[in-house]
């Protein structure tokens, strides 16, 4: 009898274990994307001569690394095609390394890539999304398992969502400006278990959350001008709050107390920079045929002509004052900001919004009840989760630079990747003091991952793991 015990003990640690390990960092950001990590021993000084565990070169992509069991996985594209890869997390080997043929070739704006979406695993499994093939899945051995064509799609400046996983659900949010919906497959076989239209809503750039994250039953999803839940058993919508902001990137933040949950949203003010200028004045200076719309040649050449197809939307080559307004609408929208919601069975209560430092890509990280923002130039806010009163705001010299990557957080330290290539380490707290920085000279798109007392830094060219010696 003890020795089926053992036994039976025996087998549900092995059951066990890869969930546990995969809990770790399973997805972008981490456990249901909150971008902090229970690890410690985490180095505060690193660099290419120090503290470097492995680098492993890779090939390029925006795609944030996610961990497994004793795995680490990725995905990147070239122009012989789109590539999910298997690294050893204790020595940075290459288990195994997939390539998939582009179900199609979509033009992809300069800024984005055709692996910006980050890979979700149970520990063992891995899936991907590519916006130029769909979904695919793979096992711990690397054999395919399943793959479900999605797309093309339209959004001209490209996807980014990340598929996440609930249960044996796979949920991808496929935002754009036509066509919007999200979506629920069979983690096992990739069959589709719904699929909801989001009538009204366009192109938005941020990866879902679950809640309650410990046994999920709906899937919060921020979008251009809303926040809306949606049934996990069946995909209907169960609430919808507005006015949180115009195409947002920053992905939302879940906070679960016994007083109940908190949701953060952030969108900046598109405008900042200038308000758009009137259509009159575009058709006066470039409407050569004076039919009062815009056409791409008519274009060519301006600050506009680039980015021709996100105003578009409706894709008959022409730019006319109703599409024109509806941008400039959006972009010059007050109804943004860092807005926290109180969560309820059925709504979701706005209770605070602040205005200041907000970043326009990297997400906000919340870290005992404190948030923290960093934007292009390295001006790092943080804020009081529960009130939202400014705790501090500062330009970090060490920390200068754009940031599509998204601040994460472990043992007490604060790391901050720049896209210049600089990895900035701070202590935590309402006014955060840089304890080191590290300058790998290459570029970074990807949100480092936290795991196993290391740290996971992916560039344009490798994957570094760094951890105390």
């Amino acid at each position: 009898m003890a020795r089926m015990h053992a036994l039976l003990a025996l087998s549900i640690l092995a059951l066990a274990s890869p969930i546990t390990s995969a809990q770790e960092w399973p997805r972008f950001r981490g456990p249901n994307g909150a971008g902090t990590s229970a690890s410690t021993g985490l180095p505060e000084a690193f660099g290419p001569e120090k503290n470097l565990r492995w680098r492993a070169p890779l090939v390029a992509g925006h795609s944030s690394p996610v961990l497994g069991a004793g795995t680490v996985f990725l995905t990147g594209a070239d122009e012989r095609g789109l590539v999910v890869l298997c690294l050893a997390r204790d020595t940075g080997a290459v288990r195994w390394e997939r390539r998939l043929e582009r179900a199609r070739k979509q033009d992809v704006y300069p800024a984005n890539g055709s692996a910006t979406p980050s890979p979700a695993t149970d520990g063992q499994n891995v899936y991907a999304f590519f916006p130029e093939l769909g979904l695919v899945s793979f096992d711990a051995q690397g054999t395919e398992r399943w793959r479900l064509p999605i797309g093309p799609f339209v959004n001209f400046y490209g996807m980014a969502s990340s598929p996440i996983l609930a249960g044996n659900a796979l949920v991808l949010a496929c935002d754009q400006q036509q066509g919007s919906f999200l979506l629920a497959v069979d983690a096992a076989t990739g069959k589709q278990r719904w699929r909801t239209e989001r009538k009204g809503l366009i192109e938005s750039w941020t990866t879902p959350v679950l809640y309650p994250s410990a046994a999920p039953e709906s899937v919060v999803v921020f979008g251009t001008f809303f926040v809306c839940a949606y049934s996990l058993a069946n995909g209907a919508e169960l609430w919808r709050a507005g006015s949180v902001g115009y195409t947002p990137v920053c992905s939302p933040v879940l906070w679960e107390r016994t007083e109940g949950a908190l949701l953060f949203a952030s969108a900046p003010f598109h405008a900042e920079g200038g308000a758009m200028p009137s259509f009159e004045s575009m058709t006066g200076e470039s409407d050569k045929d004076k039919d009062g719309k815009l056409a791409r040649a008519e274009l060519a050449g301006s600050d506009m002509g680039q980015h021709f197809g996100w105003a578009d939307a409706n894709r008959d080559e022409f730019i006319d004052a109703a599409e024109w307004k509806f941008i400039c609408d959006g972009m010059s929208s007050k109804d943004y900001g860092l807005v926290a919601f109180q969560l309820g069975p059925k709504e979701a209560k706005e209770l605070w919004r602040a205005k200041r430092g907000l970043p326009s890509i990297a997400s906000p990280l919340l870290a005992d009840g404190i948030l923290y923002l960093v934007k292009s130039g390295g001006m790092l806010t943080t804020i009081d989760a529960l009130s939202g009163k400014e705790l501090g705001f500062q330009r970090l010299e060490e920390a200068g630079g754009e940031y599509d990557a998204s601040p994460v957080a472990a043992d007490d330290k604060l790391f901050l990747a720049s896209q210049e290539g600089r990895v900035t380490v701070l202590a935590t707290g309402p006014e955060p003091k840089v304890l080191a920085s590290c300058d790998l000279r290459e570029t970074i798109h990807a949100t480092p991952a936290i795991g196993g007392g290391a740290l996971f830094v992916r560039t344009d060219a490798a994957l570094y793991c760094f951890a105390s010696k």
